[in-house]
C-alpha cells in the first residue's frame, strides 16, 4: 500500500512521497524497512527513523526527516493503520465434524462452527458468525449476524445477542443471578427466570460474566465495550456505547445511563444510577446516585476534585498529630520552658 492510499484512508495530510510503499504497523522501536509508524513525541520520531522506517504517522507541529502524514488522532489513526495493515484472525471455517448442532438449531449462511462447540435444540446463528471450539449456544438464545464468540464463551439459555458482537475466550452470558433468602438452616434460592439480552456491536472481554435477570432482562446497550474479568450482576441494565474496564463489579438492578466511563476495579452498589456521561475513576465505590456528565473518585465516589482535596489533608495528618501532642505536654506542664521540643 502507498503512503497516498494510506493518507486519503487516515484523512490525514501528506508530507514527502506519496509513492513510498508501505507494508506494516510498528512501533517506533521495533521499525524497519517498509513500517510505518505513529509517534506523538520527537524521541519516537527519531526511534523510527534510525531505525529506517518507511513513513511516520503524526500530529501538527511535529517535525520528522521522513515521509510523513499528519492527522489529528494518533490513537484512531493507528486503529485505522491495524485494520489495513495488521494481520487477519484466522477464523474457523465450515462447520467441523466434532461440532454438535442440535437438529431443531438454526445456522445462517456463511455460519463457521468450531470443534467440540455445542449449539443447542432452538438455538439461532446468523450469517458468517463464527463460533470457535467449545463455544456453547444454549437452548431457544440467539446469536447474530457477524459475531464472533471465542473458545468457551457461553451464551445461556434463552439470551439474546444482536449483531456484530464479539464475546471473548470464557465470557458467560446467562449466568444465574445471585439470589438467596437467607434463612436459619438454609439459603433458600430465588430461580433467575430472566434472560439477557445484547444489543449490536457489543464487546465483551475475557472471563466477564453477565448475570440472568430474576424476572426480566439484564440489558447491554449497543455498542458497549467490557473489558476482561468484570461482573454484572442480575437487572443490571447499561446504556449505549458505555466503557467498563477489567475488575469492576456492578452489583444488582444499577443502571448505567449511555457514555458512563467505570475505570478499572469500580464497585458499583446495587440500585445506584449512574447518570449519562459520567466518569467513575479508578478503584472507586460507589454507593449512590451520580449526577449526568460528573467525574468521581474514592471511597465513596465523590466529585473527583473533593477526593483529591481530602487526600491532600490526610497526608498532613502525622505532622498534625504531632503538632497536637506537643501542645498537649505544654498545657500539663510535661514540656518544660526552654524545653528543646521540636521546632
Amino acid at each position: 500500500m502507498t503512503l497516498e492510499e494510506l493518507a486519503r484512508a487516515l484523512g490525514g495530510r501528506l508530507e514527502g512521497d506519496g509513492g513510498v510503499e508501505v507494508l506494516r504497523v510498528a512501533s517506533p522501536e521495533s521499525a524497519g524497512p517498509g513500517a510505518v509508524c505513529v509517534c506523538t513525541s520527537p524521541q519516537a520520531v527519531r526511534a523510527a527513523t534510525e531505525r529506517g522506517a518507511a513513513a511516520v504517522v503524526v500530529p501538527e507541529g511535529l517535525p520528522s526527516p521522513a515521509p510523513a502524514i499528519r492527522v489529528q488522532d494518533g490513537r484512531l489513526a493507528l486503529a485505522v493503520l491495524l485494520e489495513l495493515l495488521g494481520p487477519k484472525p484466522h477464523h474457523p471455517r465450515g462447520v467441523h465434524p466434532a461440532a454438535v448442532i442440535h437438529p431443531q438449531a438454526r445456522l445462517g449462511p456463511e455460519v463457521a462452527v468450531g470443534a467440540f462447540a455445542v449449539v443447542e435444540e432452538g438455538a439461532s446463528v446468523g450469517a458468517r458468525s463464527v463460533l470457535y471450539p467449545f463455544a456453547y449456544v444454549g437452548p431457544y438464545a440467539s446469536v447474530g449476524e457477524d459475531c464472533v464468540l471465542y473458545p468457551h464463551a457461553v451464551v445461556g439459555e434463552r439470551v439474546r445477542v444482536g449483531n456484530r458482537v464479539v464475546l471473548h475466550a470464557g465470557c458467560v452470558l446467562g449466568s444465574d443471578g445471585f439470589g438467596f433468602v437467607p434463612g436459619p438452616q438454609a439459603h433458600r434460592k430465588i430461580p433467575q427466570v430472566g434472560t439477557v439480552v445484547v444489543e449490536d456491536d457489543v464487546e465483551i472481554g475475557a472471563g466477564t460474566t453477565v448475570d440472568r435477570a430474576t424476572l426480566d432482562a439484564t440489558w447491554i446497550g449497543a455498542g458497549t465495550k467490557i473489558d476482561n474479568l468484570v461482573q454484572v450482576a442480575h437487572n443490571v441494565q447499561i446504556g449505549r456505547r458505555c466503557l467498563v474496564a477489567a475488575q469492576c463489579g456492578i452489583a444488582g438492578s444499577a443502571v448505567l445511563e449511555d457514555g458512563v466511563v467505570l475505570a478499572g476495579q469500580v464497585g458499583v452498589a446495587d440500585h445506584v444510577r449512574i447518570g449519562a456521561g459520567a466518569v467513575v475513576l479508578a478503584q472507586s465505590g460507589v454507593t449512590k446516585d451520580v449526577p449526568p456528565g460528573a467525574t468521581v473518585y474514592g471511597h465513596p465516589a465523590q466529585p473527583r476534585h473533593d477526593e483529591l482535596r481530602e487526600q491532600a489533608a490526610r497526608r498532613q495528618l502525622p505532622r498534625l498529630l504531632q503538632r497536637v501532642r506537643r501542645l498537649e505536654r505544654f498545657l500539663t506542664g510535661e514540656e518544660g520552658a526552654g524545653g528543646g521540643g521540636e521546632a
